[in-house]
């Protein structure tokens, strides 16, 4: 009964504050926060990207209990992020209210997507992954990137998957638990990784999410409510452009943008470290489609799943920096970070008319 007053108080909070700021002279988005993840919204916010724009967040959740994607077709919230595995799920389960509109992080080897900790001391090393038969590895969820990732990269290593005990634990519990002995493994994201770095008394990195991957990422976009877009499609523009300015920014100061993510987060700025993202925000069909061939490796897809196609959700129509609506092929041909605005407008897309 605590339960159903604690998400029926979190639900009526998601449904304050839809919208009136518009009569202030810009228009508001209500943004799925979680005061301890990374954003590129808040360090916009630090950075002041946001004060005189004609669009503006109004943080609220976070609403840990329903996936940012239903809250999307619910229209509860206006922009959310989350990864392109949970976009695809709600996709194939007919959740179909928003729409993917920008790029997320990448996967640098000096800033991974993930990193993987053992406690100091463990033999288990990259080298040494057999060592974690029998053992146990802390996830912060499962079927997500925290889960599937470090699958692929133990089997491709000969590790018996069989033979390892996978248990989800709340993102903040994964160090305790590394400490106290529970797991054997846990895996990270910034800005924790950097905090963990710092303890190497404690815990030793042995691996991170570009040994598998490389420079792909698992990219966690930025998605829209199909509502919110079509009431606002000027500002959903503006959104992106926005984005895209701070991630920019972002990579071109990894040490300042890190320090604002500590800031933002709660961890001690002096350690946290922060992703590389997408440059220009544009977002490609390769780091948003690997994740049919992840599962297929160490997952399971279903017939639904499959049948989501990339293309039906997700666009760069609303990016001032992309000459066409259409996705990328990949992140290759987008290296160099881009000044002047490449459109005059909305770019021309089924999407936007959803």
């Amino acid at each position: 009964m605590i339960a159903a007053a604690a998400a029926l108080a979190a639900a009526s909070a998601l449904l304050s504050g839809c919208g009136k700021a518009a009569d202030k002279g810009y228009v508001a988005f209500r943004f799925a926060n979680s005061p301890t993840a990374l954003s590129l919204v808040r360090i916009a916010d630090e950075l002041g990207y946001w004060k005189n724009a004609g669009v503006r967040p109004e943080y609220v959740g976070p609403a840990t209990t329903v996936p940012a994607t239903q809250l999307l077709d619910q229209g509860k919230v206006d922009i959310a992020t989350g990864m392109q595995s949970d976009n695809i799920t709600a996709y194939s389960k007919g959740v179909k209210g928003f729409t993917v509109i920008a790029s997320s992080m990448l996967d640098l080897p000096n800033e991974p997507h993930m990193a993987y900790f053992v406690k100091a001391g463990s033999p288990i090393t990259l080298k040494n992954l057999k060592a974690i038969e029998g053992g146990k590895i802390g996830v912060s969820g499962v079927n997500s990137c925290t889960d599937l990732v470090i699958k692929r990269l133990l089997k491709s290593n000969g590790v018996d998957l069989s033979k390892v005990q996978f248990v989800e634990l709340k993102a903040e519990l994964v160090a305790p638990a590394l400490e106290r002995g529970d797991i054997d493994l846990g895996v990270f994201h910034p800005p924790l990784v950097g905090v963990l770095l710092t303890q190497k008394s404690k815990f030793t990195q042995i691996a991170t999410s570009f040994d598998d991957w490389g420079e792909l990422g698992g990219q966690a976009p930025f998605k829209a409510s199909n509502k919110w877009l079509k009431a606002h499609p000027q500002a959903a523009r503006e959104f992106v452009g926005i984005i895209a300015k701070t991630a920019n920014w972002a990579n071109e100061h990894p040490k300042e943008s890190a320090e604002i993510a500590g800031k933002t987060t709660g961890y001690p700025v002096e350690q946290t470290t922060n992703w590389h993202y997408a440059p220009n925000a544009l977002l490609d069909k390769a780091s948003l489609n690997l994740w049919w061939d992840l599962v297929e490796q160490v997952g399971e897809v279903t017939p639904t799943w499959r049948s989501v196609k990339i293309e039906d959700m997700a666009t760069n129509a609303y990016n001032p920096y992309a000459k066409t609506a259409d996705l990328l092929d990949s992140q290759t041909t987008n290296k160099t970070i881009i000044t002047a605005e490449q459109n005059s407008g909305i770019l021309n897309s089924p999407l936007v008319q959803k």
